[in-house]
Formats: structure tokens, sequence, C-alpha cells
């Protein structure tokens, strides 16, 4: 089974989530709990409707096949920002399953990862990912080596750009 990420893979959600974050003073000070209040209040349907898709992925989303492919999304709110994905995702046509992990649980604490591929572009997830034997995929928006949090991908996981393809 390919397990894809939602944020900063399938679609550039994230900047404009944290527009409005990253205004305030101090912002990086603030503490995680008020991070994530902010992002449960969050218009979901809005965010994800004005966000672009990354790499044709939701395309090729719609192309595949949903018996050997799952999205997978941590989610901060069940009743806003996991059926606002969900709803976004079928409006689109997408058949592909959804799995939310809600936070702060680990997508390998939802999911059982061993011998299954995780595409995402958090290395501390697919860090989590390989430990519990599954197949890691750094998806690599940038093409500069390091995720969206700012680390190097130094374990040096395989690096994609679009979320079909295949491991090597």
């Amino acid at each position: 089974m390919r397990f894809i990420d939602f944020d900063g893979v399938i679609m550039e959600s994230e900047t404009l989530l944290f527009e409005e974050w990253c205004k305030r003073p101090n912002y990086k000070e603030l503490s995680e709990e008020e991070k994530v209040k902010y992002i449960i209040n969050q218009n979901w349907k809005y965010i994800l409707e004005n966000s672009s898709d990354i790499n044709d992925s939701l395309y090729i989303l719609k192309n595949m096949d949903p018996n050997d492919n799952m999205i997978l999304t941590r989610v901060h709110s069940l009743d806003n920002e996991g059926k606002e994905k969900i709803l976004f995702l079928r409006n689109k046509g997408i058949k592909v399953p959804v799995v939310l992990a809600p936070y702060p649980l680990k997508k390998n604490e939802i999911v059982c990862a061993k011998n299954n591929i995780l595409v995402d572009d958090s290395l501390k997830n697919l860090e989590e990912w390989e430990k519990d034997g599954g197949y890691p995929l750094f998806f690599d928006k940038k093409e500069n080596n390091i995720d969206s949090w700012g680390l190097y991908n130094k374990k040096g996981y395989q690096r994609v750009l679009r979320i079909d393809e295949k491991i090597k």
C-alpha cells in the first residue's frame, strides 16, 4: 500500500494556513498549544479551495487505483479540518480512501507501516515510518533535499517530485 501525505505533498495549503500566523508579533515564540488552537480554528474550506495542488497531484490521485493507495493526513480537528479535506477530495472526483491521523498521534500509530510506502514532506514522519519497517519516500517539492521544517535529508531517503513515483 502507498500512503500519501496531504499538506505539502498533495496541496500547498500550509502557505495560506500560516499566512495570518506569521503576522503575529513573536510568532516563532508562541507555544505549540497556541499553534494547535490556531490551526483548529481556521476556515479549512477556504484554505483548500484557495490553495494549489502540487505537481499535478489531484490529477494523479484521480487516476490512482484506490485499492493500492490511501491518503494519510494528520488533522487537528475531525469536524473541521478532517471533514473539509475529505469533502474537498470527493468534490474533485478523487476516490482514493482518506485516513485521518488525529493530532498528536503519529501516522505509524494509525496505520501499519511495515512493508508499506509513505510519501511525505516531513523527514521526522519518514524516520518513524522506516523504524516500523516501512518504505519512506521523501517528497522534495523544493528540490533542495530539505523538508518543510528546514531539516536536511541526511539519511538519504529517496527523493520524489510526484506522488506516483516508484520506489527504487
